[in-house]
């Protein structure tokens, strides 16, 4: 369905002309037209109408594309986390992202951030992403990020018109504040594209070759954020013992913002706790000398809309 949905809009951003052009706030944004809303009867009408016309179209992008999103709003509960590192004797990092879509949270240092109030991140620098914060104030003050490296099936080149078209097409079309970070985001990250390095490949069975380009990181972070949901269970088990032979050679720290159940699966979290529906757990496994300490640092939106930031609760 998701797919079905950013091909309506994919093909609207592009410049399909049909009356729903106009009942989409992204696409009057973008193309200059006036946003004119209309009764649910009337919008189902001329959906069915634009589906009809460019059935041809809708179903080759079905059939040949998948959903692609990297939500930077995510990036206020990373930085939390990144902040609590540093607190923790790390001072400089290298990133790890796993399903690092366009690469774009590797910049989690570039962004500006307000936590109700309590300011972090680079003054002035856009995006600032506002979080409401409902449990303590996390740590405020990052590492310096050495290497930046993602890991990714389908990576999005940023170069590649078509490529950040259909990126924004998996974009709810009413959430223009979500455009307006994206299109930030990746602006950012165009005028730095020497820093980060995307790899075309799968996070479990590349992970240690993607891993490889930040061999020499002070101290590497393998994080992934809503990417491991992709995984079947079985293979969510396989990650987690990558990251540990991963570990086994080099000290790291593995961070994990998803749903209770797959940070459970992954091993992260205590298989009898009761899971919450609505939040994403922010979980970390550090591994050095031989040994694993895991800890969930903070609950949060699944976009980063608002973050429970408590004292580390370990499970091991």
């Amino acid at each position: 369905m998701n797919v079905f949905l950013a091909s309506v809009h994919h093909l609207l951003l592009e410049g399909a002309e049909h009356a729903l052009a106009q009942r989409y706030r992204s696409v009057c944004e973008r193309r200059g037209l006036a946003h004119r809303p209309t009764d649910d009867q009337a919008l189902v009408r001329e959906f069915a109408s634009f589906c009809d016309e460019f059935r041809a179209a809708i179903e080759a992008r079905c059939a040949t594309r998948a959903t692609q999103t990297n939500e930077v709003g995510r990036c206020a509960a990373l930085h939390s986390v990144m902040a609590w590192l540093r607190a923790n004797g790390h001072p400089d990092v290298g990133l790890l992202d796993l399903g690092c879509s366009a690469g774009l949270n590797l910049f989690v240092d570039a962004y500006a951030y307000d936590f109700s109030g309590h300011r972090a991140g680079r003054p002035g620098a856009v995006p600032e992403l506002r979080c409401e914060l409902r449990g303590s104030v996390p740590p405020l003050v990052a590492p310096q990020v050495t290497h930046r490296v993602g890991l990714d099936l389908s990576p999005v080149d940023l170069g590649d018109d078509d490529a950040v078209a259909w990126l924004l097409a998996c974009l709810w079309p009413d959430d223009l504040e979500r455009f307006e970070r994206l299109e930030a985001a990746m602006e950012v990250a165009s005028s730095r594209a020497s820093e980060y390095t995307l790899v075309r490949g799968d996070m479990v069975e590349d992970l240690a070759r993607a891993a490889a380009i930040a061999s020499d990181a002070p101290h590497l972070v393998v994080l992934n954020t809503w990417s491991a949901v992709y995984l079947p269970p079985d293979r969510r088990g396989a990650l987690a013992d990558e990251i540990a032979s991963l570990a086994a050679s080099r000290p790291l720290t593995w961070v994990v913002m998803e749903h209770p159940v797959i940070s459970r699966d992954l091993g992260l979290i205590d298989p009898h706790a009761a899971v919450r529906d609505g939040v994403s757990t922010v979980c970390v496994a550090d591994y050095r000398d031989g040994t694993v300490q895991r800890a969930t640092l903070a609950e949060t939106h699944h976009h980063g809309q608002w973050l429970d930031w408590f004292e580390p609760q370990g499970v091991s």
